[in-house]
């Protein structure tokens, strides 16, 4: 017997569907099938119930429930969709089909999945079955994930090279910036103290460069020792679109403080152009050279050519309104230091007042503001006191902006020059995405040069990868870490019958994570061939007395 289904259509229009309990018998030589009952009106519940009981008629037991234990398998969706957003972006052909090879895509799962430690990377294998999603045949310690680092820290050149020749970029524009990112502990080699962005003071850091192209898509990363001053990152920069990428006509976009008259020449030599803005003293510069005036500056941008340098100004009111606002607003922050100040220095009469005008005026440096305003003493209260003159002078900057280039206006026109600037907004939006946003590359805890440089690269793949994920769900109204969350739920169980029939399944995703797959247009498998590897960590967990 068999459940048979069968579709008509009325002469209307409409569509039935009749369910059938049929079975087959011979007749002569000949087979021939009748209807035994119409099942139409039962429940799709009750026909799911009798097509079960007919394809295991002859193994009865699986009918029981009693019979069945099914056991939780580890995590698999988030992983595997990690694994094939990595194929398609040419990062796992990229890397190579090695031992080295597949431990650094663990690490790259891991960092998207829960960043920390090469230690903690290997602990989650008692949650994740990344493995089997990989293809991985060996075992493993955290060990071996740091000898990883130091094998992707020489493969770099040529994964580097390979993923640059897939995205097949033909444009002109290069987006380049640099961070910095703190250490714990003393002993990395490209560790040394110099200026700190995270604001953590007495740390050692190193800085990272990172080249971009497409609105934020990374092609490179670098590490310099943590005394690097930005400008002096920028010609290796130039070399490898040169010589590694092969890059021509190269317009390379980087902040003020990046490209300066040095790394303008070394442009030149290596014949590609420049985009940058010019810092406050050299619009100044400019304006006491009479080459604009502060009139000049509208709100709709202008251009001016001198000596084969380009420049394209504006003022930007809404900039300027907010500039106004703040330089208010750390004022308010100041007076009520100096409140406080006060206060403290009525409660406690024999107290000096200097060490507090001290307090306050480092803190005026803090909030940079020193320049026009300073502190005074007045028998023993402190009183802010403004510099009209100096705040007048300063104000009329508010919102006055250069950008400079030596291209024509008829080689790349004013606005673009203005947009393609604004676009470095997408390299200071990646920095915050490998720094604290999601992947976490700081603190690094690793010590030599090729594990450090290992560990960025990793962290930059990863983003290559978040940023597929951002683009493809960024109409679900969730984050990547919750859509991440939603797919981890989704396991490879294993459903067992009491006479030791075992079958692998991969559980049938929720509703909201079928619709996360569905925008990633990526369909999981019914099963995955399991790898039974040992991962271990040779660093134990501390027992509790």
């Amino acid at each position: 017997m068999y459940i048979a289904r069968a579709r008509s259509k009325s002469s209307a229009g409409k569509v039935y569907e009749s369910v059938l309990l049929r079975e087959s018998y011979r007749l002569g030589d000949k087979v021939k099938n009748r209807t035994i009952a119409n099942l139409s009106k039962r429940s799709e519940a009750e026909i799911r119930a009798i097509e079960l009981a007919l394809k295991n008629k002859d193994n009865h037991k699986i009918l029981s429930s009693e019979s069945f234990e099914i056991e939780q398998g580890r995590s698999i969706g988030s992983m595997f969709v990690l694994k094939t957003l990595a194929d398609r972006l040419g990062i796992t052909k990229a890397l190579g089909d090695s031992f080295h090879a597949k431990l650094i895509l663990w690490l790259i799962l891991a960092r998207i999945a829960e960043q920390g430690s090469r230690l903690s990377a290997a602990r989650l294998d008692a949650i994740y079955d990344i493995a089997s999603v990989i293809g991985l045949q060996r075992g493993f310690d955290e060990n071996d994930l740091y000898d990883s680092l130091h094998w992707l820290d020489k493969e770099q050149k040529k994964v580097e090279d390979f993923l640059f020749k897939q995205t097949k970029y033909s444009g002109q524009f290069y987006w380049y910036d640099v961070t910095s990112s703190y250490f714990e502990g003393e002993q990395n080699a490209l560790a040394a103290y110099g200026h700190n962005r995270d604001k953590k003071k007495r740390k050692k850091q190193i800085v990272v460069g990172l080249l971009t192209i497409n609105n934020g898509l990374p092609v490179s990363i670098e590490a310099f020792k943590g005394n690097t001053q930005d400008t002096q990152t920028v010609e290796s920069q130039l070399n490898k679109l040169c010589t590694r990428f092969g890059c021509k006509n190269v317009i390379l976009v980087g902040d003020r403080g990046m490209i300066r008259r040095k790394q303008k020449s070394l442009a030149k030599d290596y014949g590609f152009h420049y985009v940058t803005a010019l810092t406050l003293p050299e619009v100044n510069s400019l304006i006491k050279g009479g080459l604009l005036t502060l009139d000049n500056f509208k709100a709709e941008l202008q251009s001016i050519s001198h000596e084969g340098v380009r420049y394209i100004y504006r003022r930007n009111p809404e900039r300027a309104k907010e500039t106004q606002h703040q330089r208010q607003e750390r004022l308010s922050v100041a007076q009520k230091h100096i409140d406080k100040e006060n206060e403290r220095l009525e409660a406690k009469p024999k107290s000096s007042s200097e060490p507090a005008k001290a307090r306050i005026e480092k803190y005026l440096k803090r909030l940079c503001v020193s320049d026009w305003v300073f502190v005074c003493v007045e028998g023993r209260r402190l009183e802010l006191v403004v510099d009209s003159e100096k705040l007048e002078e300063r104000a009329k900057f508010d919102g006055c902006y250069i950008w400079t280039t030596e291209l024509s206006a008829e080689e790349v026109g004013d606005r673009e020059i203005y947009e393609r600037y604004k676009d470095l907004k997408y390299v200071e939006d990646d920095f915050r995405t490998l720094k604290t946003d999601f992947l976490e590359v700081r603190p690094i805890h690793v010590r030599t040069p090729g594990s450090t440089r290992g560990h960025l690269f990793v962290t930059m793949l990863a983003f290559m990868i978040v940023r597929e994920l951002r683009h493809a769900w960024k109409n679900e109204n969730l984050t990547v870490e919750d859509g991440l969350r939603i797919l981890s739920l989704i396991c490879q169980n294993s459903i067992k019958c009491s006479d030791d029939v075992s079958v692998e399944k991969i559980s049938t995703p929720s509703k909201e994570a079928a619709r996360l797959l569905e925008a990633l247009n990526i369909q999981l498998p019914k099963t995955i061939n399991g790898s039974k590897v040992r991962v271990v960590t040779r660093h134990k967990t501390k027992s509790v007395a």
